[in-house]
């Protein structure tokens, strides 16, 4: 019996390459581009534009029905064993992975591009760990030891933005940081490379952070420049996430993710708050309420999916396309329907994003909406977005300046 394949849908090859990896043929197989990729994967472009992280070198990927392999400077997709096949483009590495800040810290250390936006975490440090409290399906990423943490200081994250802009690779600076137990959420710690990075650079600001105890902390986030935020729920089924994310559950509660996530909804653009929902960690059921509730609060909802791999305290059975495609459906359906922007979260490379849908219902990507998208992926549309997130905060924002202030203490 032959595989399934997706070659000829963009979208449901792209969930289905996330889940399976894919095989390099002899001449790719040592190739300095795709040497190390284990645990990373490889960034590629996909027919219509869509942008995947693909899993290579792994062991589960010898399994993958998908071959990648060139002829010169082209690229290729097939399915041997069904005999069709697509062309591709793989992204290179961008430039500013190989050099390092003046004290002598690796930017790819700092920094990851995930296609639209690079990730920086200035404190990778999740204080659950030190407890036995993390999340059981997280594998690390984060220093598990008290003791003398990494931390990037302002600076060298002024740097590392400053490498990205100029070298174009992304237009969105993502700040991130661990679990640590403090009221504000840990906005205060962030506060300072927020307002760093708004004053040197033109560029967009998304913080994922953990929800504040208070939602002034909400509203000064906003206040000190961020253009987007996000706090993730991970799973919408309340005793799941009980059970997985017992830390977050005992110290936060499900609640006061869903009432900080409703009251962000309210302040920050339309499309601009997102949280995660891990598909494969509950049912897709599950996962299909969890949509319906944040997208009727005017959240967006981002699904990326759960790869068990060695190692991780968690282990499910792997899901299948067929099985996480009416998800992504229905996803699409319902951020269209509730009328949330879809301009924001866009061009990730390593999640379906809500636009991605349409390719899964069908719906042709010629209309208005694509229009708008092309127009914010050039330099124009960022600036233009940049100036109208600026003039929007300016509108909204009455008073942040004693936050801002002691963040410069």
């Amino acid at each position: 019996m032959v595989d399934k394949v997706y070659i000829d849908n963009p979208g449901a090859l792209k969930i289905d390459l996330m889940l399976r990896g894919i095989r390099l043929d002899g001449a790719l197989e040592g190739h300095g581009l795709f040497k190390g990729r284990a645990g990373n994967g490889v960034d590629i472009i996909l027919p219509n534009d869509a942008l995947v992280n693909v899993p290579c070198g792994d062991e589960y990927t010898l399994a993958s029905p998908y071959l990648l392999h060139s002829s010169g400077k082209h690229y290729t997709i097939t399915a041997p064993k069904d005999g069709r096949g697509v062309p591709v483009k793989v992204v290179k590495p961008p430039s500013f992975y190989s050099e390092y800040t003046t004290t002598g810290k690796a930017f790819s250390d700092i920094a990851t591009l995930h296609g639209s936006y690079s990730a920086i975490t200035p404190k990778p440090v999740c204080e659950l760990f030190n407890e036995n409290a993390e999340c059981r399906y997280c594998a690390g990423g984060f220093d598990k030891v008290d003791a003398n943490p990494v931390i990037y200081t302002v600076d060298e994250v002024l740097e590392t933005a400053e490498a990205i802009l100029k070298e174009g690779t992304s237009d969105i600076i993502y700040l991130s940081m661990g679990y640590s137990d403090c009221d504000d959420g840990g906005i205060e710690f962030l506060a300072p490379y927020i307002v760093a990075i708004k004053k040197h650079f033109r560029c967009l600001v998304a913080v994922e952070a953990l929800p504040p105890k208070s939602n002034k902390w909400i509203d000064e986030t906003y206040g000190l420049g961020a253009d987007s935020v996000l706090y993730n729920l991970e799973l919408f089924d309340k005793e799941l996430f009980e059970t997985i994310c017992p830390g977050l559950a005992k110290t936060i509660g499900r609640n006061r993710y869903i009432e900080a996530l409703k009251y962000a909804a309210t302040l920050f653009p339309n499309g601009t708050v997102a949280s995660h929902l891990i598909v494969g960690l509950e049912p897709p059921g599950s996962t299909r309420q969890g949509i319906d509730m944040l997208t009727s609060m005017g959240v967006v909802p981002i699904l990326p999916i759960y790869r068990p791999q060695p190692g991780r305290a968690l282990r499910i059975e792997p899901l299948t396309t067929e099985i996480i495609i009416p998800v992504y459906r229905h996803l699409y359906k319902a951020v269209k329907e509730n009328e949330i922007n879809m301009l924001w979260v866009r061009d990730i490379s390593v999640v379906t994003t809500p636009s991605e849908g349409r390719a899964l219902i069908g719906e042709e990507s010629k209309g208005l909406t694509s229009l708008y998208e092309q127009f914010y992926k050039t330099k124009l549309g960022a600036k233009t977005a940049w100036g109208l997130s600026t003039l929007r905060r300016k509108l909204r924002v009455k008073d942040t300046k004693g936050l801002v202030d002691s963040s410069k203490n």
